[in-house]
C-alpha cells in the first residue's frame, strides 16, 4: 500500500518511529512525501499519487484501455503547459495548454491502481494528432482496435473534442475517414 508522509506518519505513530519503521525494512521510503508498506507496490499507483494533476497520454493511454497489446517503453503523462518538468527517466512528459489539458479526462483501475488517463474519443484524436510520431505497426492496431469499437464511440464527444483543440476539425476528418 502506498501512503503519503502524512499517512505513514499517522499509521505509525511519529516521525521517529516512522524512522525506525524505514531502518527495519517494515515500511520504504519510494520518493519524497511518497512511502510504501508492502513490496506490491505499482509504477503507475506511485505516480498517481506523486503526480495527481497528470493524465496519461500516448502508447500508456492506448495500452491501458486495451487498444494496444505491448506495454510502453516509457510512460507517457500529460501536465499543464508552464508546470514543474518530471525528471524521471522512465516518464515521457508533454505539455498541454490548460484549457484543453482536462478535456476528456477520466479514471480507470489497471491492477488494482487508479489512473488519470483520456477516454477513448479523445485518445483517438490524440491518435490522429500524433500518429507520424508513433511507429507504424503500433498505429495501425490502435486504428485496428477503434474500428472494432466503432459503434461503441460517442460521436458527439469527437466532435465536441475536436471544436475545442487546434486543427481538431482536420483529426476528426481523418478519425472519419480511418475509423468509420
Amino acid at each position: 500500500m502506498l501512503l503519503t508522509y502524512k499517512e505513514a506518519r499517522k499509521q505509525v505513530g511519529s516521525r521517529s518511529e516512522l524512522a525506525r519503521a524505514l531502518e527495519s525494512g517494515a515500511m520504504r521510503r519510494i520518493a519524497r512525501n511518497l512511502y510504501a508498506t508492502d513490496g506490491e507496490d505499482s509504477m503507475l499507483e506511485a505516480l498517481s499519487m506523486l503526480y495527481p494533476e497528470a493524465i496519461a497520454t500516448g502508447q500508456t493511454a492506448l495500452y491501458l484501455q486495451g487498444l494496444i497489446d505491448s506495454p510502453p517503453d516509457v510512460i507517457e503523462l500529460a501536465t499543464k503547459r508552464g508546470g514543474t518538468k518530471i525528471s524521471n527517466p522512465a516518464i515521457r512528459q508533454s505539455f498541454i495548454p490548460q484549457e484543453w489539458l482536462r478535456l476528456g479526462a477520466s479514471t480507470l483501475v489497471h491492477d488494482g491502481a487508479e489512473v488519470r488517463v483520456y477516454d477513448r474519443e479523445r485518445m483517438l484524436l490524440e491518435l490522429m494528432r500524433s500518429r507520424s510520431k508513433l511507429p507504424y505497426d503500433i498505429y495501425r492496431e490502435a486504428v485496428g482496435s477503434y474500428r472494432k469499437l466503432a459503434d461503441k464511440l460517442d460521436i458527439y464527444k469527437l466532435e465536441e473534442y475536436a471544436a475545442s483543440m487546434p486543427r481538431g476539425g482536420s483529426y476528426l476528418g481523418r478519425v472519419l475517414e480511418e475509423v468509420f
